[in-house]
């Protein structure tokens, strides 16, 4: 276990936003994160968080304040009730752009202007962050405490858990795909937006199907996932691919009917920053001798999909 603080562990403890205990477990590679099948604790991390991204959000629940230790819940909840029944529709998310009729409802309420502040405090914890999967997490966290308005295209959510999972060994056929390496029996497709540009590249027949990563960035209720990200996809069967190529199917982004977002991979960071970043899973990668994990990139996944539809 890490002998200091995870750097998001320690500042959203210093903003008075204490982390969930598991979650912080988690980031400071407790042992019980660091197995083969968990791969580490940053990864466990990402995968905690899955739960609140993959449901949508009601705007009278406090339930996605169970990433932090402590939060007031009941009384934002009651606050969200006030909100909506004002004309606010979100609830308790966003108060701070409300507009000051309603905030002059809830001005002499201490957990109400908590609420308000809230967007103000949580960018002031991601500014204050130096290493790049720092960011990461906290934008994620940033987004389900008080999500913004986006242009990334939106994945519809899979609420239930599919059997699909979100093995630590997932990397090992994405990073043989961007080499453009596809195992004898294997398949690839790729699922483009209305421009033809490519957005997931997912695996069929190769360790579990239906498993898909982003190439760029998209959206699942509301929270940006960045590049790297890794989904599980659900579409008919029988749907019709927009074209064929050497190794699969094209398919438009709008064939996918739910999709969950399972964790971020080692693709999500730069080479540089994976050793820090995921410690215990670069360092399985690397002894189990994987397709160059530590100069592979998400730019090479993506040369492979333009490559396929002729864009490079």
């Amino acid at each position: 276990m890490s002998a200091t603080p995870h750097e998001v562990v320690a500042a959203f403890a210093r903003a008075g936003l204490a982390l969930h205990g598991r979650l912080c477990e988690m980031l400071d590679e407790h042992p019980s994160h660091r197995t083969e099948r968990r791969g580490c604790g940053y990864i466990q991390a990402t995968r905690f968080l899955s739960t609140h991204i993959n449901q949508p959000r009601a705007p009278d629940s406090a339930a996605d304040f169970a990433v932090l230790a402590t939060w007031p819940k009941a009384r934002t909840e009651a606050l969200a009730q006030q909100a909506i029944s004002a004309g606010w529709a979100q609830g308790w998310r966003r108060l701070d752009l409300c507009g000051q009729a309603i905030a002059s409802t809830l001005a002499d309420d201490a957990v109400a202007r908590l609420l308000i502040a809230l967007p103000r405090t949580l960018a002031a914890i991601r500014a204050s962050l130096q290493h790049e999967e720092s960011g990461l997490l906290a934008d994620l966290l940033q987004q389900i405490l008080a999500p913004q308005p986006g242009c990334a295209p939106t994945l519809p959510e899979m609420r239930e858990k599919p059997e699909i999972g979100s093995c630590s060994q997932a990397e090992e056929f994405f990073l043989e795909i961007a080499h453009g390496r596809v195992r004898r029996g294997g398949h690839v497709n790729l699922f483009v937006d209305e421009d033809g540009q490519p957005l997931l590249v997912e695996k069929m027949s190769l360790g579990e199907s239906h498993s898909a990563m982003a190439i760029a960035p998209v959206a699942i209720g509301g929270v940006l996932l960045s590049p790297g990200a890794l989904f599980a996809l659900r579409y008919r069967d029988d749907a019709e691919p927009l074209r064929d190529t050497t190794c699969g199917h094209v398919f438009r982004l709008s064939t996918i009917e739910q999709a969950r977002f399972l964790r971020l991979t080692t693709l999500a960071v730069s080479p540089a920053a994976r050793a820090r970043a995921f410690s215990a899973q670069f360092e399985a990668q690397q002894r189990n001798v994987l397709l160059s994990p530590a100069t592979t990139t998400i730019d090479d996944l993506r040369t492979f999909a333009r490559t396929r539809l002729g864009l490079a």
